[in-house]
């Protein structure tokens, strides 16, 4: 079974102590799981800074074409060069994906931030992915994140690292949305990969595998072991992602 994974971080993290601890060990692990392509951004960009982060990536991403560079977009940009700037660095460098930290980052989903940097998305047809985290509050999941789908029907969405006992909530968005993507390295429920897909199809639907907090091998078991056609099976190992890599994503996306 071909593997593209589409959620993982790249680089060292320092507040915990992981197997998968640097640059080396991902790739190591990529290749002994034989993932053969990983959307990836850097812990650097997350945590430290995003544009100083990014352009480690993107030398990394260079020298390795099993990388697809995912830029973390945040306001540093704007206050830094503008977002006339970020949008021609996305477009020069041929960037298919980006992804958002509000809470980390100091703006909410709801800010002009956010829609300054989702309306570049729809302008390059890159891809944004939100954690699932990032969408909720103490409450539940917050109106910010259906707005975006719904003002925003042409710029797929990749709702990543889905939470346990969420899984209600992620049907909605399928339900509702066309251009929301699901990728369920977290999401352990039982029969979760054939619930969905009897729902909603496997068009939408992607494998990810949370590196480094996680080692690749329960999502690829979790998917392995599905009770799936062989179809559906590798449209969410690979398929799926690829159409979104090619930038054809918008084939699921409202028109």
């Amino acid at each position: 079974m071909r593997k593209i994974d589409v959620n993982a971080m790249i680089g060292m993290y320092v507040k915990q102590d992981l197997a998968i601890r640097d640059e080396p060990s991902f790739l190591e692990t990529m290749a002994f799981y034989q993932i053969e392509k990983a959307v990836v951004y850097h812990a650097d960009a997350r945590f430290y800074n995003p544009i100083q982060g990014n352009e480690k990536l993107l030398r990394l991403a260079k020298q390795h074409d099993s990388l697809i560079p995912c830029f973390i977009l945040s306001p540093h940009y704007k206050y830094s060069g503008g977002w006339g700037d970020l949008e021609r660095r996305l477009r020069e460098e041929e960037i298919r994906f980006a992804k958002l930290y509000p809470g980390l980052h100091g703006y909410s989903l709801n800010s002009a931030h956010t829609d300054a940097m989702f309306e570049i998305a729809a302008r390059l047809n890159m891809t944004m992915l939100l954690s699932a985290s990032e969408i909720t509050d103490t409450l539940g999941e917050t109106e910010g994140f259906a707005r975006l789908c719904r003002d925003y029907p042409n710029v797929n969405i990749v709702l990543v690292e889905a939470l346990y006992r969420r899984n209600m909530s992620l049907y909605s968005y399928l339900e509702r949305f066309a251009n929301v993507h699901v990728e369920f390295s977290t999401l352990n429920n039982w029969l979760a990969y054939e619930e969905a897909v009897r729902l909603f199809g496997s068009e939408r639907l992607l494998f990810g595998s949370n590196m480094p907090f996680n080692s690749p091998g329960p999502a690829i078991t979790m998917l392995s072991y599905s009770e799936l056609s062989r179809e559906d099976r590798d449209n969410i190992a690979c398929l799926n992602a690829e159409l979104l890599i090619s930038g054809g994503g918008d084939r699921y996306a409202a028109q």
